[in-house]
C-alpha cells in the first residue's frame, strides 16, 4: 500500500470521525434541550437517560434566587432540569416582595415562571405641590385632570392636566399644564370632570352648569358655553364611541363568556398588555364549561373558578382557557392591570395591593393614608399615582409610589 492510499484512508477516517462526533453532539444537545439528562448510576437498570422537563426561571428584575421545594437551585434567568411532577417554586430577591407558585413540570416541555417582582419598600415622590382637587383619570390612564385652589398660590389657581406618559425631554417631563385659570365668577375646584373616549375633551360639571373643554387648544373664555341641555346626548355619543373602540377586543371573547361579561362600562372589562388575559366584572351567575378552547400542553394549574357569580371580578386567559376569581366588587375598588405585566392592583381594606392574574402572590404595595378618589398605575407600570397629604387635614397632592 503506497503512501497516498494510507493518507487518503487517514483523511477519510478523520472526516468520518468528525461527522460522527458532530451528529452525536447534535443528538445529545437535542436531547438535553428536550429535558433529558444522563444518569450513570442507573446503568444497572438498563437506562442511563432520565426523561425530564425544563423550568425556565425568569424574573424582572434578574438575579433573584430560585428555590425549588425549598432547595436553592440557581439565580434567574436560568433553565433547570426537573423530573416530571409538581413543584413549589420560590423566587426571592433582597428589597423585593417574595414570589411563590406551584409549577407542573411535564416530560420534554418547558414551564416558565415569568415572574414580576415588586419593591418591598415604598419610594414616594410628589407630582404636584399646590394641591389637586377632584382629580380624574382618562380611560387609557394617560392623563389626569384636576383643579388647584391654593390660597398661597392664587395666581396659579385653575384647571390642570398632567400626562402620565414619560416625556423624552427631561426638563419637560410630566409637568402639569394649566388648561384654564380661575376667574372671579368661576372656580374650577367646584367642578367634577369626565373625559371623552379619545381623551382630547373633558366635561366640567357643577350643580348648575356643564362646560365642554378641549385639551389640545388654547383656552378662551368664549369656550364657556353651557352644554347642560346636551349632556345626555354627549354621554350617549361617548358611550357609543367607547363601545366601538373596544369592539375589536370584545370580538376575541368566546361566546360562552360573552353572556356573563359586563360591558355596561369601560371600567368593567379590560385586557392585559398581551391582550391574552381579560379582567371582567360578572353580571350573571353561570357555570363556565370546560375546554372552551383547546388548552396548550403547559397550562396554569392554580385553582380555577368555573362557577361564575354575579358581582365578582375574574380573569379569563384566552390562550389557556383558565378562569380565576380575583374578588368581589363590594370589597375591592380601583382595580386595574399594571402595564407591562400580568399583575393587577386594587384597593382593599385601606391598602393598595398587587396580585398575580391567577389570584396568587397577593401583597400590600402601600398602606399609609391615601384617598380612594384616585389610585391608578403609571403608563410604564413602574409606579402608581395616589392622592394624599403629608399630615392629617393637610392639602392633598398627587404623588407617585415606585413599585418596581
Amino acid at each position: 500500500m503506497d503512501m497516498s492510499d494510507q493518507s487518503s484512508k487517514k483523511s477519510l477516517f478523520i472526516m468520518l470521525s468528525v461527522f460522527i462526533f458532530v451528529v452525536a453532539g447534535t443528538v445529545m444537545i437535542s436531547f438535553i434541550a428536550r429535558g433529558y439528562t444522563l444518569n450513570i448510576n442507573n446503568v444497572k437498570n438498563g437506562s442511563v437517560i432520565n426523561s425530564s422537563g425544563l423550568l425556565s426561571a425568569v424574573s424582572k428584575p434578574k438575579g433573584a434566587s430560585v428555590y425549588v421545594n425549598d432547595r436553592l437551585f440557581t439565580a434567574t434567568d436560568d433553565v433547570i432540569n426537573l423530573t416530571p411532577g409538581d413543584y413549589i417554586v420560590k423566587i426571592i430577591k433582597d428589597g423585593y416582595l417574595p414570589w411563590q407558585k406551584q409549577i407542573r413540570i411535564k416530560k420534554e416541555l418547558v414551564s416558565q415562571t415569568d415572574t414580576q417582582l415588586f419593591r418591598s419598600v415604598s419610594d414616594i415622590k410628589p407630582l404636584t405641590l399646590t394641591g389637586a382637587i377632584n382629580p380624574t383619570v382618562d380611560h387609557n390612564g394617560t392623563k389626569i385632570v384636576y383643579a388647584v385652589a391654593s390660597a398661597s398660590a392664587s395666581k396659579d389657581n385653575g384647571l390642570y392636566v398632567l400626562d402620565t406618559v414619560d416625556s423624552a425631554l427631561p426638563l419637560g417631563r410630566n409637568q402639569p399644564r394649566q388648561i384654564a385659570p380661575n376667574y372671579s365668577y368661576l372656580d374650577w375646584s367646584k367642578f367634577k370632570f369626565t373625559f371623552s373616549p379619545n381623551s382630547k375633551t373633558i366635561l366640567a360639571t357643577n350643580n348648575t352648569v356643564t362646560y365642554q373643554i378641549p385639551l389640545d387648544s388654547s383656552f378662551s373664555p368664549k369656550m364657556l358655553v353651557d352644554a347642560s341641555s346636551q349632556i345626555e346626548l354627549i354621554n350617549q355619543d361617548w358611550e357609543k364611541q367607547l363601545f366601538q373602540i373596544s369592539l375589536p377586543k370584545l370580538d376575541k371573547i368566546p361566546l360562552e363568556l360573552k353572556e356573563v361579561v359586563s360591558t355596561e362600562s369601560a371600567r368593567h372589562i379590560s385586557f392585559g398588555t398581551s391582550e391574552e388575559k381579560i379582567l371582567y366584572l360578572a353580571k350573571n351567575s353561570i357555570r363556565l364549561p370546560q375546554d372552551i378552547i383547546t388548552p396548550p400542553p403547559i397550562q396554569n394549574i392554580q385553582t380555577q373558578s368555573r362557577n361564575i357569580e354575579s358581582g365578582n371580578w375574574y380573569v379569563y386567559d384566552l390562550k389557556e382557557d383558565t378562569n380565576f376569581l380575583i374578588g368581589n366588587n363590594n370589597s375591592l375598588t380601583n382595580i386595574a392591570w399594571i402595564p407591562n405585566s400580568d399583575n393587577l392592583m386594587f384597593v382593599q381594606d385601606n391598602s393598595i395591593k398587587v396580585i398575580d392574574y391567577d389570584n396568587t402572590n397577593q401583597h400590600i404595595l402601600y398602606s399609609n393614608s391615601f384617598s380612594h378618589e384616585l389610585v391608578t398605575p403609571w403608563t410604564d407600570g413602574n409606579k402608581i399615582v395616589i392622592l394624599t397629604s403629608n399630615y392629617s387635614g393637610g392639602q392633598e397632592n398627587l404623588y407617585t409610589v415606585t413599585i418596581r
